[in-house]
């Protein structure tokens, strides 16, 4: 449903989330409509990511801005989605342990193109050991 006026907008919004939050009204009206369809689209609706994996992808990157707002949003519709405890929690690892090595790689201002070769090598090397791995359970 393409919804372009505010009315449209937060009949939609109430109709979705039960009641519309308040933070829309200061949505300035040209932006309330293109942003609500976007925000839908990428938050609710299915595309190639399922809404549970968005949810925790989009955990990961709330945490890692320190968004306090969309942590609580995004751990609360992965929940929603079917994400357990547990994957919450695995995501908050995740963000943290990639906020670590993110920092420390720059901090240390290790050679970018050397960082690539060797990724691009490590894992050229677990595609050869998975094929080979294959290959001889096939064998069997």
């Amino acid at each position: 449903m393409e919804t372009n006026t505010r009315k449209d907008v937060l009949a939609e919004a109430a109709n979705i989330l039960g009641k519309v939050p308040g933070f829309l009204d200061v949505v300035p009206d040209d932006l309330l409509g293109p942003r609500w369809q976007e925000w839908r689209l990428l938050q609710l609706e299915d595309t190639k990511i399922p809404p549970k994996y968005k949810q925790l992808i989009m955990l990961a990157v709330s945490t890692y801005a320190k968004c306090r707002y969309c942590v609580e949003f995004h751990s609360e519709m992965a929940k929603l989605f079917g994400a357990s405890e547990e994957e919450i929690v695995e995501t908050a690892c995740l963000t943290g342990n990639t906020a670590l090595w993110s920092n420390f790689l720059t901090g240390i201002r290790y050679d970018f193109e050397t960082f690539k070769d060797e990724v691009h090598s490590a894992c050229e090397h677990a595609r050869q050991e998975k094929a080979s791995t294959t290959a001889t359970a096939g064998a069997r």
